[in-house]
């Protein structure tokens, strides 16, 4: 009988995940009621394996390219009321918010290691880059969006410097969210003018064209300083180039211009979850994001467009030399 229930259990929360079916449609479906196809959801989540199980067990190769994006997802805090009394937060929409990081190895697509934050403060990236570095990845190039506590936190918890590539699309959405600010209409065009500048500094065929490219706009750029807020502009790329265009500078290494792997993982993730309202305590969040990520890292590529083609047919951890032929992700031991 104990044998019948588990299966059970495992038949719901596989529909759940690969059917992608809700609570309410396995309820319609399996004669179970909703907080029964609940219950057996975290009962399975929360005995399911770790990333550091699966580091240690099946002891994936890992590239060392890591794109790491934070996303939001809605988590029931329990204490709430004593947010609001203590004014914690000015927005209350954060009280029922954590941050989920989902780092993806570029090359192999694999997930090593994620983890549930209050948000992307030092504390929890440093956490995050510490379980990484313990399930053995050898992060040597990071892939991020304009949070500079990414680098930082991962440099601390690797006590070695950490190259940097900054996402191109993230930088270019910050200028673009100014030019279509009505409140700086009249800098739109000098501000599209060195946004066509930046980007031909950015996207240059090689380093050497971006350095010769970025010495003449040097020699220009006093032309830009007309305002406050050009001013900034102009500053953070100048501060920002190096980062802006490190991929440059290790070709071989293949090094992403966008984090948009890693977005990917984000945009499944919160599909997945839209059904669920939100998620009832941090332990429940936890354990649900392990088992969503587990899942995830044993499903085979079926759908990639060039020139990502070549991932099709194969999972993540198989493109990391795991062999899962005959593992089953709900039944790891």
């Amino acid at each position: 009988m104990y044998g019948d229930q588990e299966r059970q259990k495992q038949e719901l929360t596989r529909r759940h995940l690969e059917d992608k079916s809700s609570y309410r449609d396995i309820q319609r479906r399996n004669h179970r009621s909703k907080n029964t196809a609940v219950k057996y959801l975290h009962e399975i989540a929360g005995n399911t394996k770790t990333s550091f199980w699966i580091a240690k067990n099946l002891k994936p190769k890992w590239g060392e390219v890591l794109c790491l994006d934070g996303t939001y997802i809605r988590v029931r805090n329990p204490f709430t009321d004593l947010a609001r009394r203590e004014n914690w937060y000015e927005d209350e929409k954060f009280l029922h918010k954590m941050t989920a990081f989902l780092g993806t190895d570029y090359h192999t697509r694999d997930m090593p290691h994620y983890s549930l934050g209050d948000n992307e403060n030092m504390i929890d990236l440093v956490l995050y880059f510490q379980q990484l570095k313990a399930n053995g990845y050898n992060l040597r190039i990071l892939v991020r969006d304009g949070n500079e506590r990414m680098t930082t936190a991962a440099e601390k918890a690797y006590g070695r410097p950490i190259i940097t590539q900054l996402c191109h699309r993230h930088f270019i959405d910050k200028m673009d969210e100014k030019i279509a600010s009505k409140d700086l209409i009249a800098e739109r065009e000098q501000m599209i003018r060195l946004q066509g500048i930046i980007w031909s500094i950015i996207r240059a065929k090689t380093i050497e064209e971006a350095v010769n490219r970025m010495n003449d706009f040097m020699k220009i750029r006093n032309q830009f300083l007309t305002s406050k807020n050009m001013k900034y502009l102009v500053s953070r790329f100048i501060r920002d180039f190096e980062q802006l265009t490190m991929y440059l500078q290790y070709p071989k290494r293949y090094i992403p211009t966008t984090v948009n792997v890693s977005e990917n993982m984000n945009k499944q993730l919160k599909n997945r979850l839209k059904t669920m309202c939100s998620l009832q305590s941090i332990r429940s969040a936890e354990n649900y994001l392990n088992l969503w990520c587990l899942k995830r890292r044993f499903q085979k590529f079926t759908d990639c467009k060039k020139p990502h083609q070549h991932l099709n047919g194969k999972a993540p951890l198989e493109h990391a030399d795991c062999n899962i032929s005959k593992l089953d992700y709900l039944n790891l031991s």
